[in-house]
This record gives structure tokens, sequence and C-alpha cells, in this order.
């Protein structure tokens, strides 16, 4: 396997024009660290901009969480000092606010704790807060900030917030699902209604994050109404079909990208012409005919006359349910007229033809730890991509459970070099899909920092939000023996990006 040092192949042309947009890792820098000074803060897992403020919708404690998950994963010790019930973690989710002219952030709100469902203690009522839009309807004053919710299995299935001033929030009524849903992700705004799909279940008190218990899309004109309808069939006719995992619009079209572990996501778009249910069309089928290893739609992104699609395999590339992986995601381009090339994937035949990777990259970015193209976002001339990598995990890992590739990098460079080096996650950009530059394949620096969670383009600059996992204290391997040490990297962090004033010759030469 491939993995070019400075994450550039000298062969590939670089532009020589700095175009708007273009940021160098250089030009980035820390507004807030270790989770907001609470290492429990795991994942910036919301962004908006808002009334010329960025909010910041948080999940907490999410390593402790995945020993909850169906089948937790096979690693020991485990990363961070945690207690054996989650529940004695303050997990109440929180909302922060920036104000840049200032460099401020300020917690606006705090989940509530609500008697547990079956057992007597109280529990937070959220726990992560996977989605945020700005949208106004009929019984909106204005436009209104609105986050989804992640709710803990002891607590009601998750409902939507509302606040007119980022300031209060309140509660609309949540769409018509049952109550094995924990969670649900995008909020995706399209012809004057608010979409949105279950992405979390304990169907059989088996929980899993990234797939829920029906794949329907449900959507609202106006929310506090608490009227919701499917706009979609069941799985699309296509039972294999699990979940409705990302949406974007595009040339006037919703597009929906499934998780299906048995052939591969499928695509599909709608004009939304009279209104729910809409009429669909499918446009991508089998994974991009790669299969299960395409297994969902992470993200999707317009840039230049085209729809983006970021790729993975859940769990960040292994689904431990399915035994799908390990597997490194790829970056697609779909036209207006359905047409469709791989920009950094595996070539292969298809029964459109051959499809080459367009960039040169395999999968990944040439890198098998990255396991989700997680976050893309336009800013000026440039299309940003932030990746997801697992290989901070390696220490923890069972060795007899590595892929090959991955014990012949062992042995090479060892631990140290692959978890300092590749342990963060990886930030591309590129100017027109197909040369693709590395901004950053260290999280900034950071290891721990393991995903870009969420971008948001804006007047001050680019923000990239992190997942980041381990925090407050991490286990770390001394004299041959494990234990736990405090992190002051641990937590979610949140960058700003602003081309750095770069000195003109004359200055230069005083």
């Amino acid at each position: 396997m491939n993995l070019p040092a400075d994450g550039l192949n000298p062969t590939r042309r670089r532009p020589t024009v700095p175009e708007n947009g273009r940021l160098d890792e250089a030009d980035f820098r820390l507004t807030c660290e270790s989770g907001f000074g609470d290492g429990w803060n795991s994942y910036a897992h919301s962004m908006a901009w808002f009334e010329g403020r960025l909010y910041v919708g948080t999940t907490r404690a999410t390593m402790p969480g995945m020993k909850l998950l169906h089948p937790p994963p096979d690693i020991s010790p485990w990363p961070v000092e945690s207690p054996d019930n989650v529940y004695d973690i303050d997990r109440r989710v929180q909302i922060w606010r920036y104000t840049p002219e200032i460099d401020h952030w300020e917690m606006m709100f705090r989940a509530p704790e609500v008697p547990g469902r079956t057992i007597k203690r109280l529990v937070p009522r959220y726990v992560g807060m996977r989605g945020m839009t700005v949208f106004q309807g009929p019984s909106d004053a204005k436009p209104c900030l609105y986050v989804s919710t992640w709710a803990p299995v002891q607590a009601e299935p998750p409902d939507i917030l509302r606040s007119e001033d980022g300031v209060n929030f309140t509660i609309v009524k949540r769409p018509p699902w049952d109550t094995s849903v924990r969670s649900f992700r995008t909020l995706q705004v399209f012809k004057g209604r608010v979409h949105t799909t279950p992405t979390g279940s304990n169907v059989g008190g088996k929980a899993q994050e990234c797939v829920g218990s029906e794949a329907i899309i449900y959507c609202s004109d106006d929310l506090p109404t608490g009227i919701w309808q499917a706009s979609n069939p069941e799985s699309f006719g296509n039972p294999q079909n699990l979940t409705v995992f990302e949406m974007g619009v595009f040339n006037g079209h919703l597009y929906a990208g499934t998780v299906n572990p048995y052939t591969g996501f499928e695509l599909w778009k709608t004009n939304g012409d009279g209104g729910p249910p809409y009429k669909w069309t499918k446009v991508l089928q089998h994974g991009a005919w790669r299969g299960p290893y395409n297994e969902l739609v992470v993200s999707l992104c317009e840039f230049k006359g085209a729809l983006i699609v970021g790729t993975g395999i859940v769990n960040g590339g292994y689904h431990r349910a399915f035994k799908i992986g390990p597997g490194a995601a790829e970056i697609l381009r779909v036209w207006p007229d359905d047409s469709w090339e791989i920009l950094v994937g595996q070539s292969r035949v298809t029964p459109e033809g051959a499809k080459v990777s367009l960039s040169g990259y395999t999968a990944g970015f040439d890198n098998l730890f990255n396991g989700y193209i997680w976050r893309m976002c336009t800013h000026g001339e440039y299309l940003y991509a932030g990746t997801f990598s697992w290989a901070n995990s390696l220490p923890f890992m069972p060795s007899q459970k590595w892929p090959v590739d991955v014990v012949k990098m062992m042995n090479t460079w060892g631990m140290e070099h692959l978890t300092r080096n590749y342990g963060g996650f990886g930030l591309w950009r590129t100017h027109d899909g197909v040369r693709w530059e590395c901004v950053t394949r260290s999280g900034f620096g950071n290891k721990f920092n393991w995903g870009v969670r969420n971008f948001a383009s804006t007047e001050h600059g680019l923000f990239v939000g992190t997942a980041n996992p381990f925090g407050p204290r991490v286990a770390v391997q001394e004299g041959g023996e494990w234990k736990y040490v405090d992190n002051n990297r641990g937590g979610c962090e949140v960058f700003l990006g602003v081309p750095a004033v770069k000195p003109t010759t004359e200055s230069s030469a005083r």
C-alpha cells in the first residue's frame, strides 16, 4: 500500500495560482480545545452559522458509549478511563456559540436530566446533537435554528429542538417513529421543507449507531405543528437498504444515500414536484459497483456543477455486525445527467464500462485507515474533504486481527510512527475535483483528532470541527504496562482557517 510521505504525488501538477478559498495547514488556528474545556465533549457533531455566529452541538462520552454497541469493539485496554456504567458520566449534551469578532465561546444549552425508563436514577435527556439547520416555516416569525438530537436507551426517543434567538431552545414534536429510534442525523432543507431520517436504533435491545429501524425520510414544512409526512417508500422498495443515512441538494433535486451492507449503497434523487410522497429515481446502486466496500453514502456536497459523493463502511471502516472491511472510502462525482466518475478510489470495470480513479489516488487517498469521507465543504473556489482515520485505535486492537498491509507497515515503521503520522484525520482540498492536495494528514498535529465531523464556510473563514473521543483521560503504555493519564488534547476541537497575510517582496526585503 502506497502512503506518500507528504500526501502528494510529485507527478501530479499543482495549481500555480492561489485561488480564493485556498488554505494551507498554517492558515488554521485552534479556537477551542479539549472539548470546550471538558474532555467528555467528544464530537463537534453538528454545526450551523446562525445570525452572525457559529453554533456547535456536541456529543458526549462516545468512547464509553461504544461499549453499548452490538457487538462492542474488540479492544483492550479501553482507550479512555471510564466507569462500567456509562450513566455514571455526565453525558448531558451541550450547544456552544462562537462570536468571531471577540474570539469567544459560550455555552447556550445543556440537556436536562430525566428519570430512567427502567433504572431508578436520572439520565441525560440527550447525549448528542447530530444535525443543525436554519429554516423558516409558516409558524416561524423569522429563520430559526433547528437541532436534531441523540437520546440514550434509558430516555424517550429523540426530539428536534428549535430556537428563535440561539439562546432559548424548545422542543417540537418529532416524526412518528417507534421507541427503538435513538438518533437521527441530517436535517436537510429542500422545497420549503425540512427532511430527516432515523439513523440509530436499539431494535431488540441491540444498539446500532448508524443503522435505523426504518429507511424512511420524514419531512415537514412547519415543524412547530408536529406534522410530518413520509417522502419515500420504505427502503426505496429494497429491504436491503437498512437506513437512509445522508441527504443533499443539487441541481434542483434532493439526493438520498442509503446504508446497504448486502450489495452496497444506493443513491436516489427527486425533484420534489407534487409534494410528499415524492417520485424518486435511482442514480447509483451496488455501491457504485464496488459492493459492500461502499456500504453507505456518508457525505454529499455540490461543487462546480456536480454532486460529490463521499462513501464509507459503518463503524469507521469495519462493520462489525456484518463483518465488512476493513476498507477505505471513495470520492465519486455525479453529473446532472446521472453519469458518474471515480475521483478517489478503486478503478474497476462496471456495467457502464471501465471506471478509473481520475486523481490517481486509490481509496482513502492511498490510506487504508481512512474509513470515511466524513464531511465535505465548498469554500471559495475549493472543495475540502475530511476523513475519519482509525489508525489511532491500533494500539488497543488485537494484533492478530490487523490487516496484512497494517502488519507490514507496523514491521517497517513501528506503532509510534503510524499513530503519530496517521492517527489523526486527513484534510484534502481540490480546485477541480481531480488534482488533490493534502492540507493535513495528522489531525492538525493532534493524533487524537480521528475525524473531521463538520465544516462551516463563512465570511470569517472556514471552520473545521473535529471528532476526538480520547478524553479526558487516555490509556498509554509505559514500561510494558498500561495506565491512564490526563489528556489535554482529548475532546473535540474547532479550527478556523483564514488565509495568512503573505509578506510582499518589498516588505520581505526590509
